[in-house]
């Protein structure tokens, strides 16, 4: 899988891998989509020597390790019940890794040499029933100048084995990565409230910026260093999803902060704001289109390279005129690709880039500009694109006259016909969007005969706060009508028979097939709910979200998914089960942190009280969404064949209720 080419003047590339194959026979494997990827996760050392990467071992991920020198890899360590959910390096010599057990979101944190064999115990973490405020530790920022330390946020007890955590407030400090030795910088009040993400440090380790709650107001505070106090530069009304500020990070002086702000711009732009004055230029750069979604900066963070911003494609904009003209070269090679920089060295001259497109998942390349060669690291799945269908971006207008984008996918053979179409609304539903890609699902789908449709119902993130608010207190209202109204367009293009659409989804997608096949019984021949909340009282409330917050604090329940409990109770799936007229099947995980397992146990007693036809399968060790490859692949051969029963001939009749348990996985 390993070849060099020659950086010449033109930067000749070789793309091979992306030209089309003879096309067989045979379907596409169930596996071929949804088993453990080959590699994820590369990223190379400081100082560009070594690969370090996840790969399945045992139908888990392990971390491994490549010596570029003498181009041998192996295991550094696996975890001994779950994945290796992600990883970073510190220094050439360790790296800090991350673990997640049954999927309940509670990560372990832990240091490893490069042999596996000195693992420091760094963070564990408990996530009691209801209660996430004190059983969790995270990583804040890795501090890449740091050779030596972490800034954590957590609740750290001395023997994890015998400690049990209820409601402690937790502390922002520092963590030693060789002993576990910690500093605290800020001990939180069981009263504070503050935006778990806002914690922002320079380059030397200093915990510089926060944002704390008050009421409804997000009131951001500043300080020169660890030593000295925070006082208060700006407040805004909170919003929850799209702040007003997103400070980014600390250009070299540290004193110069990047920011992203919508003070001005709807869509947001990026500002550099001098932190001993408060004062701010011009905007360094506001998107066309879209919203900015990532700074690139050097690998140490202190210099700013460019961004990257998202319409219906990734677009970059450099503020550097090398990486312009290396990503001018590379993108003329990779024609209709996207190419990310994954991982740098220090002194950035080797990269670790990934090129993709809708029907290529990714392959990872090793760019060495001292070198001038560029070799193929892997493929993250050998799956023909040929053999896949392209994303095309849509438009359409919603009842109220609104714009929504959104993809649609055919499966091949389908132009100039009617086909099944499977209506797929993303998850979130705030701030999250459908993007341009490759997806699994997506694919999946298509190759088994089906139109998917993706729509960027009002609410999504990527088309600037006002369009997020549209969605407020929208959950089975006009976010759903938005939904409806993509598949009408469908319908009206000649794209999808109307006789044969399903809907699906997972978390607040699972919510929109409920809320799908009950408020439009007639519209859909079946539905998928997989992980979604069916009771609109349990959703934050029960995840702990709001369960601390008195009662003239923002609440997200009450602020975004209804103001009144008659409000939500109007489009909450379990109170509307009788209007089901169609097949459902719903996939849940027992350990599931944020759509918790009642949301099933108290829906499926109700579809057997009014005798609906459904399906069910639950994973005791899974959380949101099933991580595990057995259990993933399990889902997609369910998902098939329900599908199949209920769309690809609709005068086949509908068979009597039934349960059904994980079905075994095919080969």
């Amino acid at each position: 899988m390993k070849r060099t080419t020659a950086l010449l003047a033109g930067l000749v590339l070789a793309a091979r891998v992306f030209a089309a194959e003879a096309m067989p026979n045979e379907p596409l494997k169930t596996e071929d989509f949804f088993s453990a990827p080959q590699v994820r996760q590369p990223r190379v050392s400081p100082d560009g020597t070594k690969i370090a990467f996840l790969f399945p071992h045992e139908k888990k991920l392990a971390l491994g390790l490549f010596d570029r020198a003498t181009k041998e890899s192996r295991m550094i360590l696996r975890g001994t019940d779950e994945s290796i959910a992600g990883f970073f390096w510190k220094g050439n010599d360790r790296l800090i890794f991350q673990a997640d057990v049954s999927g309940n979101e509670s990560f372990f944190i832990g240091s490893t040499d490069l042999a596996g064999k000195t693992v420091v115990r760094l963070a564990e973490s408990q996530r009691l029933e209801n209660n996430l405020t004190g059983d969790f530790a995270g990583i804040v920022d890795p501090l890449p100048s740091d050779p030596e330390r972490l800034g954590v946020i957590g609740i750290f007890a001395g023997n994890i084995d015998n400690a049990t955590f209820v409601g402690t407030p937790p502390t922002i400090g520092l963590l030693n990565i060789r002993n576990g030795a910690r500093t605290t910088l800020v001990e939180l009040r069981e009263s504070d409230r503050f935006k778990p993400d806002a914690w922002l440090f320079d380059h030397r380790g200093h915990l510089r910026l926060r944002a704390r709650l008050e009421g409804k107001t997000l009131i951001w505070e500043h300080r020169d260093d660890n030593a000295g106090r925070f006082r208060r530069v700006a407040a805004h009304p909170f919003h929850g999803y799209a702040e007003t500020w997103d400070p980014q990070s600390f250009a070299a002086d540290n004193s110069t902060l990047w920011l992203i702000s919508r003070e001005e711009h709807d869509r947001g732009a990026l500002y550099a704001v001098n932190t001993r004055t408060w004062e701010r230029g011009p905007a360094l750069f506001t998107p066309p289109a879209g919203e900015i979604t990532e700074l690139i900066t050097s690998p140490d963070r202190s210099r700013l390279l460019g961004v990257g911003y998202e319409t219906d494609r990734l677009h970059y904009h450099w503020f550097d005129d090398e990486r312009a003209k290396l990503q001018a070269r590379l993108a003329a090679t990779f024609t209709g690709c996207e190419l990310n920089y994954v991982s740098r060295s220090l002194d950035g001259s080797v990269m670790i880039i990934v090129v993709r497109h809708d029907r290529e998942p990714g392959v990872f390349y090793v760019l060495d500009q001292k070198a001038g060669s560029l070799t193929q690291f892997k493929r993250i799945r050998d799956i023909d694109p040929a053999r896949l269908n392209p994303m095309k971006p849509i438009r359409y207008q919603a009842r109220d006259g609104l714009e929504v984008h959104g993809y649609l996918t055919l499966p091949r053979g389908a132009e100039g016909k009617k086909v099944p179409l499977i209506m797929h609304p993303h998850g979130g539903p705030f701030g999250v969007r459908d993007s341009w890609g490759f997806d699994p699902d997506v694919q999946f789908l298509a190759s088994r005969g089906y139109a998917v449709l993706q729509a960027n119902y009002r609410g999504s993130g990527g088309y600037g706060r006002d369009f997020i608010n549209k969605g407020r207190h929208q959950w089975g209202r006009a976010m759903q009508d938005d939904l409806t109204d993509a598949v009408q367009w469908a319908i009206a293009q000649g794209i999808a028979d109307p006789k044969r659409i399903a809907i699906y989804g997972a978390s607040y997608g699972g919510y929109a097939s409920l809320a799908g096949a009950m408020l439009t019984p007639d519209l859909y021949a079946c539905a998928v709910n997989y992980v979604g909340a069916s009771d609109l009282e349990l959703t934050f409330w029960r995840r702990g979200e709001d369960a601390w917050r008195d009662a003239d604090e923002f609440n997200y329940r009450t602020e975004w998914v209804g103001p009144t409990r008659v409000w939500r109770d109007a489009t909450s799936p379990i109170l509307l089960v009788d209007r089901l007229k169609i097949p459902t099947l719903h996939a849940y995980g027992a350990e599931d942190p944020r759509v918790v397992i009642n949301h099933w146990t108290r829906l499926e007693p109700l579809l057997k009280k009014h005798g609906k036809d459904y399906q069910s399968i639950v994973e005791g060790k899974q959380g949101h969404g099933f991580r595990n490859e057995n259990e993933s692949i399990s889902f997609a051969v369910a998902l098939e064949r329900f599908l199949d029963a209920h769309l690809k001939d609709p005068k086949v009749k509908i068979g009597p209720a039934t349960t059904v348990e994980m079905p075994a996985m095919t080969r």
